[in-house]
């Protein structure tokens, strides 16, 4: 009898559903941007902890609430990687790309805010990760000009020991 409980137990185990990818998640956001023509984003993260940054960058229209732009990556934590092995950890868009992303339905203005979603498992390491916002034009000489730098903050609702409330299953 007790040889046939671990084949019974194991098959058990095997045929379960597999348990949903459990997944804390910290936003930060900038606040909304207004959006002139010319104008380019660059919304740029970095890794400032001792572990791998997992991180999705979007652009998100205010008015309409699409996603102009996203991106998902990888940083490694700062000295860690060969040079030249780090991704890219800028996202880029255009006034014109948000334009095109959904007409306001009041025809106010185009509003954008840059979003950055750190994500780890329950059991991970926490990832500690920073971001910011240029916002750019052509200067005369056709060279970017920087109109202004927006830091993103922490735009998720923590219970008193810094834990985030929402989960994503």
């Amino acid at each position: 009898m007790k040889r046939l409980i671990w084949p019974t137990l194991f098959l058990m185990a095997a045929a379960a559903p597999a348990w949903p990818r459990v997944l804390v998640v910290f936003r930060l956001a900038s606040s909304p941007l207004p959006v002139q023509a010319g104008q380019e984003f660059s919304l740029c993260a970095a890794n400032v902890g001792t572990t791998n940054a997992d991180l999705t960058l979007q652009f998100v229209s205010v008015r309409t609430g699409a996603i102009v732009a996203s991106e998902q990556l990888i940083l490694p934590p700062p000295g860690a990687g060969a040079p030249g092995a780090m991704p890219d950890p800028c996202l880029n868009t255009t006034a014109d790309a948000i334009a095109k992303a959904g007409a306001a339905p009041g025809g106010g203005a185009p509003l954008v805010v840059a979003l950055m979603v750190i994500s780890h498992g329950v059991f991970n390491r926490a990832s500690a990760a920073t971001a910011a916002v240029q916002v750019t034009v052509a200067g005369a000489n056709g060279e970017r000009q920087m109109v202004a730098s927006v830091p993103l903050y922490l735009a998720t609702m923590t219970n008193g020991r810094n834990t985030p409330i929402e989960i994503v299953r």
